[in-house]
């Protein structure tokens, strides 16, 4: 993003979710803005693919934390349910397990109603198994407050961006350090609380979806599974497409100067 003070002018370029949400906040909030993509469409990863008579999202196929999308739209002074469709799904999503190894199949929903997840669970894993995911979410819970204060409302460009260096060392600030869990991994962290490896594999699918590995993923994207219980999982009426197609549209509204190909 390149702005110009004295003009009020910027250019974000990249017109992904990101994109077009910066450049509508920007626009709603008085700059001049022009927005550059290389492809032929606005929207990035959120592109539709139709064949046959039937339309495929290519990118994202739900929609979590809507309360990011509600605040870009109030920033223009409009609600987000005048502009699409969101229906909250129940369950979250459903697993379906082969007997493999003796490992017992079966099939396990999810869901943000702590009782009902319990029940789930009693139901379909050993004594025990409820109970760790109980702690996990509770761990989840923690690293989404973290997060929500040192990274996810600010722009990080380096680590003095995501704390106050004179607080650092206070004794709150090293226990959330701690908390963060550094050098451990979502796979590991999970299954320190969740043995049961078919009910872990459920649990993964809080990065698998963002295209993450959980091996390969920092523990503190375990917050994600806080994000998705605390708000829910959304399905946009349309399909995942219509959230870039809502914010292209406010971004004409408000002026900005879209740029494809």
């Amino acid at each position: 993003m390149i702005a110009t003070a004295k003009e009020n002018r910027v250019v974000v370029v990249g017109s992904g979710l990101g994109g077009l949400a910066a450049a509508c906040t920007l626009a709603a909030r008085g700059h001049k803005v022009t927005l550059l993509e290389r492809s032929g469409w606005l929207g990035g990863k959120a592109a539709r693919h139709h064949m046959n008579g039937y339309r495929f999202d290519m990118g994202p196929t739900i929609l979590t934390v809507p309360s990011v999308l509600r605040r870009i739209f109030s920033e223009a002074g409009h609600d987000v349910d005048d502009r699409m469709e969101l229906v909250k799904l129940d369950p979250q999503w459903r697993c379906f397990f082969d007997n493999v190894n003796g490992n017992g199949g079966g099939v396990l929903d999810l869901t943000a109603d702590d009782a009902a997840m319990r029940g789930n669970l009693n139901a379909f894993a050993k004594p025990g198994v409820a109970e760790g995911y109980e702690k996990f979410l509770d761990t989840s819970k923690r690293l989404h407050e973290i997060s929500d204060r040192f990274f996810f409302w600010k722009s990080v460009g380096g680590i003095r961006d995501t704390m106050d260096l004179s607080t650092t060392f206070n004794a709150g600030t090293l226990s959330d350090l701690l908390q963060l869990r550094m050098g451990r991994t979502v796979a590991g962290t999970v299954r320190s609380f969740v043995p049961d490896e078919r009910v872990a594999q459920m649990i993964d699918h809080f990065t698998q979806y963002v295209g993450s590995s959980p091996d390969a993923s920092p523990a503190v994207l375990c917050s994600i599974a806080h994000m998705q219980t605390s708000e829910g999982v959304w399905y946009p009426m349309g399909g995942t497409r219509a959230v870039p197609e809502a914010l292209a549209k406010l971004a004409g509204e408000l002026g900005v100067d879209a740029r494809t190909d």
